[in-house]
């Protein structure tokens, strides 16, 4: 299974409103993933391993919204590296914004 595989099931045992580069559904709360560039360690000059690096982003009008910890919970034991990355206010929807950074290895 790729991390990319690991991500879409992670996240789908999750919520059903998910989904790849955009919102499967415009209801908040909404989950988006994306794969966005790679940290491939190399050595001798040859890529030692393939890992991907992506973002998680969950749009909420709930404060406090439990799919948070949901989310962390289902990165973590898909085997995700993880980190959140911002909280913020979108003035323009109302809605929350949280981003999480993943780092999976593809190999």
């Amino acid at each position: 299974m790729t991390c990319l595989d690991k991500v879409r099931s992670a996240l789908s045992a999750v919520s059903a409103n998910v989904g790849h580069y955009f919102a499967a559904k415009k209801a908040a709360p909404y989950i988006v993933w994306a794969e966005d560039s790679a940290n491939d360690p190399c050595a001798g000059d040859v890529h030692e391993d393939i890992v991907t690096v992506g973002t998680v982003d969950l749009f909420t009008r709930t404060e406090g919204d439990p799919l948070v910890s949901a989310i962390e919970t289902a990165l973590e034991s898909a085997g995700l590296l993880w980190y959140l990355n911002s909280v913020q206010h979108e003035d323009e929807t109302g809605l929350i914004h949280y981003e999480w950074v993943w780092e999976g290895d593809n190999g």
